[in-house]
């Protein structure tokens, strides 16, 4: 998320809030080792409501990404997480190989990454002020923003 990529066809600028928060030393970074998925979830997104981190990535196998009933756990959750002031984003880290063990684990890692809601709207508010989303596809720009908004808006 702060780098650009080819797998965007290098369209996408890296995302300011993502290094600010970085830098600025407001990001966790956990690893999931074994137990439930959707739990690990539940679980560091609470310590992020009542912790000091703006951003926490949770990393999970490259297989995670198979598991379809991931997108909808994660959906699901972000209907509780925003009254917390929170919202989770399922994704890869790109630029990554898995060291998990396994046949369907030698890609990038599966990540889950909360984000301080108002932090996002925020930031969202400022980028539209900009050329930031220019070169965003409308299924991108859906999958990203309009599918957060909906949820908020619920």
């Amino acid at each position: 998320i702060e780098a650009n990529h080819a797998f965007y066809n290098y369209k996408f600028p890296p995302c300011p809030f993502a290094k600010s928060a970085r830098l600025k030393g407001m990001m966790d970074i956990q690893v999931w080792e074994k137990g439930s998925f959707i739990q690990f979830v539940k679980d560091h997104a609470n310590n992020m409501h009542n912790g000091n981190f703006a951003v926490t990535i949770l990393v999970f196998p490259h297989s995670l990404k198979y598991r379809f009933w991931m997108k909808k756990s994660i959906a699901k959750l972000n209907t509780k997480l925003v009254s917390l002031d929170l919202y989770a984003q399922i994704g890869s880290a790109i630029k990554t190989k898995s060291n998990y063990s396994g046949l369907l684990e030698t890609g990038p890692y599966g990540i889950v990454i909360i984000n301080k809601l108002s932090d996002i709207l925020n930031g969202h508010q400022s980028l539209l002020k900009t050329d930031y989303y220019k070169s965003w596809s409308d299924e991108h720009y859906k999958a990203v923003v309009t599918r957060r908004q909906e949820i908020v808006n619920k």
